[in-house]
């Protein structure tokens, strides 16, 4: 009996270690792709993508191996443990960096939304846009459907200026002011169209705002379209005039070396200035899974400050809205 209970015992211990290795394994592939800036496959994208949750899995294969004096595995794995680490903990920063308002600012109140191609009522969206009384809102998978939605509710009543180019499909996109829109156009990023306007505001100032929407990095295909995608939004906003503020679901995580590249422009991710890095945008309405990716965002020039920053309900949707309130300062 004793024998049995040894080898019943030695077979659970080996099979945890080729397990805890083999995990151990994937996550250096991953890894690899990840240090050298490289997504070739749809499954790397997404791995990437949950960068936060995957490499807890290192923190057990290290478990495992100090429990078991594996010291090879306890080291490997503390070694993806500490890139993982390094990897979150910019984006988890919980340290709010919002500005005060200050007297020579115009403050901005902007809401941006993914409401859903497959969203046919946006009486809920609507109902938000009239209680937050934002003075910009931008939209991204509108719809000719979802647009009479709204107008039906006439939540845009109130928005003298606009740009609005309804599709049915996920292109549709739309930027509704309640200050003056000028030289308002839509661009193409390699296909997929984009808006960009200037807001003019009072005391003569002015806001650089691109709207921006890419392909998912899934399906047949991909990922080589969004990435071409993301990089003709970098090379827009390279060269777009300040101060901008670029709105919108990019399908792209912080840990996405593409996104990083737009933050080397000197741009500032408003979750993370805010301490909300941590708060995940989709999806919204899978339940019970929880949001567990950030891929809607608002990215500010040095010259825009943030005063608030806030996720709204997006019901009908899979994208939770943002809401931010900025300061643009004068020239």
């Amino acid at each position: 009996m004793q024998r049995a209970a040894r080898f019943i015992v030695r077979g659970l211990r080996s099979a945890l270690l080729g397990l805890s290795w083999a995990v151990v394994a994937a996550l250096m592939v991953v890894t690899v792709f990840h240090l050298v800036r490289r997504e070739p496959w749809n499954a790397i994208v997404a791995l990437i993508a949950v960068t936060p949750w995957i490499y807890t899995l290192a923190w057990v294969t290290a478990s495992v191996g100090l429990f078991f004096r594996r010291r090879a595995l306890a080291v490997i794995s503390a070694v993806l443990v500490v890139l993982q680490l390094w990897w979150v903990i910019p984006d988890f920063d919980p340290i709010s960096h919002l500005a005060s308002p200050v007297a020579d600012e115009i403050e901005v109140r902007l809401f941006d939304a993914n409401v859903s191609q497959s969203n046919r009522n946006l009486d809920e969206i609507a109902a938000e846009v009239r209680r937050e009384k934002p003075q910009v809102v931008t939209m991204e998978e509108l719809t000719p459907v979802s647009l009479g939605s709204l107008e039906s509710a006439h939540a845009m009543d109130r928005y003298r200026y606009r740009l609005v180019r309804p599709v049915f499909g996920p292109d549709g996109m739309a930027i509704w002011s309640v200050y003056p829109l000028a030289d308002a156009t839509e661009w193409y990023a390699s296909g997929h169209p984009e808006l960009r306007a200037w807001l003019d505001l009072p005391g003569d100032r002015r806001l650089r705002l691109d709207v921006l929407h890419t392909d998912a990095p899934y399906g047949s295909g991909e990922p080589a379209p969004w990435a071409q995608q993301m990089g003709a939004v970098h090379n827009e906003l390279a060269h777009e005039p300040r101060p901008l503020v670029a709105v919108g679901d990019l399908n792209a995580t912080w840990y996405d070396w593409h996104f990083q590249a737009l933050l080397a422009l000197g741009l500032r991710d408003a979750a993370v200035m805010a301490g909300q890095g941590w708060r995940m945008t989709w999806p919204r309405d899978q339940q019970p899974v929880v949001p567990y990716l950030r891929i809607d965002h608002v990215l500010l020039s040095p010259s825009v400050s943030l005063h608030s920053y806030a996720l709204g309900d997006g019901q009908g949707s899979d994208h939770h809205p943002l809401l931010v309130y900025l300061g643009v300062r004068g020239r």
